[in-house]
């Protein structure tokens, strides 16, 4: 079903009118994060950002805005809460008129909207996973660096700053974050409840709730460490053996998605007409939605099989 030329011309326009704002608000972002390491220069550790997006997190009244505020801050993201906002909505409405121009269909409109607001949310998924990894990687050298420091007789913030120092990024720029905290006036307690939410690990959840009950009761900080670096160096063991053993099932996972996406494509391609009949007849949208629904249930199926908590 073709649109009329006035709807498409309203999309084309306000997809670039949000794509300009968005454009703008992060390189406002960009700036703003260069000024303030151009202040910090010399200081040695990065001072608190404000109230985006980690204060948002304890602020949110409802589990969405939550859930994306924890996604920003999960994935390291710089940008503010409206900057990305403003991202994913402006890659929406490039979808949609990209969509409508290229296919003049509404339906095709509508997906496109979808697609390319989904696009942002994958990308900071895909660095919060990333960034998640790097944790898991170097968690058991920043925990053998605190123990280390606290068998030396130093003082949690100062083991803390060593780590700061001597450690790997991103697990460097958290322990930095935590010492600029503790100068400020900031209790260990709440410092360790932020690093325990920033860094989502077993061992690390263990050592910053040992760290609280240490405030109150006591206790040998620096044998916990060692003990639990030995034992995110066996978790990481355990998952090298199972992605190992697991391969040729999570490679074949991606191989039946890759080959059904790209061989929708070369279908719409080498035979349109096939592919017009499902948003052309009146049961075409509802066959192709039901088909969208049970081809994302199985890939959530096939990703929940290959996934083992340790």
């Amino acid at each position: 079903m073709t649109i009329p030329l006035a709807i498409t011309v309203l999309a084309a326009f306000l997809a670039g009118t949000t794509a300009i704002l968005a454009a703008a608000l992060v390189l406002r972002d960009m700036r703003r994060v260069e000024e303030q390491f151009q202040r910090r220069v010399g200081n040695g550790f990065p001072e608190p950002q404000g109230p985006a997006p980690e204060m948002l997190v304890r602020t949110a009244t409802n589990w969405l805005d939550r859930r994306f505020y924890m996604l920003l801050e999960g994935s390291g993201s710089n940008l503010s809460a409206a900057t990305a906002l403003a991202v994913v909505a402006g890659m929406g409405m490039i979808g949609c008129a990209l969509a409508m121009i290229l296919l003049e269909s509404l339906l095709a409109g509508m997906i496109g909207l979808l697609v390319g607001g989904l696009l942002p949310l994958l990308w900071w998924m895909f660095q919060r996973s990333r960034r998640y990894k790097k944790m898991q990687k170097h968690l058991p050298g920043a925990l053998d660096l605190l123990a280390d420091g606290l068998h030396s007789g130093q003082t949690l913030e100062q083991a803390a700053e060593m780590v700061a120092v001597q450690g790997v990024s991103p697990l460097k720029e958290e322990f930095g974050h935590a010492v600029s905290l503790l100068r400020l006036g900031h209790s260990p307690v709440a410092v360790m409840e932020r690093m325990a939410r920033r860094i989502p690990l077993p061992e690390f959840r263990v050592f910053a709730t040992a760290v609280m009950v240490h405030r109150h009761t006591g206790g040998n900080l620096a044998r916990l460490a060692a003990r639990l670096a030995a034992s995110a160096r066996d978790r990481q063991e355990f998952f090298g053996h199972l992605g190992s053993q697991t391969v040729a099932g999570r490679y074949s996972a991606i191989g039946l998605v890759v080959t059904a996406i790209l061989g929708l494509i070369v279908l719409a391609a080498a035979r349109p007409r096939y592919v017009e009949f499902f948003y052309q007849h009146e049961l075409g949208p509802t066959l192709l939605l039901t088909a969208g629904i049970f081809f994302l249930a199985g890939i959530v199926w096939m990703w929940r099989i290959l996934r083992v908590r340790y």
